[in-house]
């Protein structure tokens, strides 16, 4: 049976490696990103209490496919779609990629990000209903309470649930 394919952003990638749910993920979801995901979870400020290490041979092994993104596919994004001008770049990248491929809206493939103005974009782009948790994710993928009890709330479903219904309603422009 064929994976179901997940475009992840990069705070999704460091919460999976924070909490110890990436394995499990990576091995039962198709796991694609873009090269500027992946360049942000391998940086940051080692000294900083909140940086996730993230191991490049482990990230690597658990991406299916990692995407260039083109200034052209950045400006076309955000010509047609201004409020994806202020996403982090990370998401402005999937953002763009998947807007370029034509993926989304889908059945088979979700998308996931725990940014509010993300998910306001993703519903200006009509992907809503494509967006998913990394708790929804995890526990598909099998993972134990353990580390699903440690996700941070914006990761979890009911917050994602929470969010979707006030920017349906219009409560989160």
């Amino acid at each position: 049976m064929q994976k179901i394919r997940v475009f992840a952003d990069t705070n999704v990638i460091l919460e999976a490696f924070r909490t110890g749910c990436w394995t499990a993920i990576s091995s039962h979801f198709a796991i694609e990103t873009m090269e500027k995901c992946v360049e942000e979870s391998l940086t940051g400020n080692p000294g900083d209490p909140r940086h996730v290490t993230v191991p490049p041979a482990d990230l690597n092994a658990g991406l299916v496919a990692q995407h260039p993104v083109s200034r052209k596919e950045l400006a076309t994004l955000v010509l047609m779609h201004p409020s994806c001008g202020t996403l982090d770049d990370g998401e402005k990248h999937l953002f763009a990629w998947l807007s370029a491929n034509k993926l989304l809206p889908s059945q088979v493939i979700v998308a996931t990000t725990a940014d509010k103005a993300a998910l306001v974009a993703a519903n200006g782009l009509g992907w809503l209903d494509c967006m998913t948790s990394l708790e929804d994710l995890a526990r598909k993928a099998g993972v134990g309470r353990v580390n699903l009890n440690v996700l941070a709330l914006q990761y979890r479903e009911d917050w994602l649930s929470n969010v979707k219904t006030k920017i349906r309603m219009g409560i989160i422009p």
